[in-house]
């Protein structure tokens, strides 16, 4: 069982909701260089990431910390996605997507630091250049509370 399945069987998180993500995180990752959308009309902040090995490996595990600070609460429906993919293309590979606080670290309030740190594993067949993204968000009202998308 990959990653990915192992994440959803784990954490019993609604998979309708990881869909619904996931399809979002899609389709703005082919319409534009932005991976998010929000139902404001400001544009979310931009999430900071770091990687470790940085680029990351064709086929090896890559430890990701993604951190900020958001306009909106980071409740148990949040979640964070992280995703390769190729330029004018999609997604390459099953996206890692978690929740994105949980137990008695939720909510995270507006405005608070928050930082994540997930292991991926990049795809073995990543295209040069490629696309990866990271974006917190939430499934069920489609905002993004912040985003984050390189070339690599």
């Amino acid at each position: 069982m990959g990653y990915f399945k192992q994440n959803i069987a784990t954490v019993g998180y609604d998979r309708e909701k990881k869909v619904n993500f996931r399809r979002i995180i899609a389709r703005h990752m082919l319409a534009s260089s932005i991976i998010c959308t929000t139902s404001s009309t400001t544009p979310p902040p931009l999430l900071q990431v770091s990687l470790s090995p940085d680029p990351p490996v064709a086929g090896q595990k890559d430890t990701v910390t993604v951190s900020g600070k958001f306009s909106k609460d980071v409740t148990n429906d949040t979640i964070l996605a992280v995703v390769f993919a190729q330029p004018g293309e999609g997604i390459i590979g099953d996206p890692v997507i978690v929740p994105a606080c949980t137990g008695s670290g939720c909510p995270i309030k507006a405005g608070e630091q928050y930082t994540q740190t997930v292991e991926i594993q990049a795809p073995a067949d990543l295209p040069n250049p490629y696309l990866l993204g990271a974006a917190v968000g939430n499934p069920v009202t489609h905002d993004a509370l912040g985003c984050a998308i390189a070339t690599i």
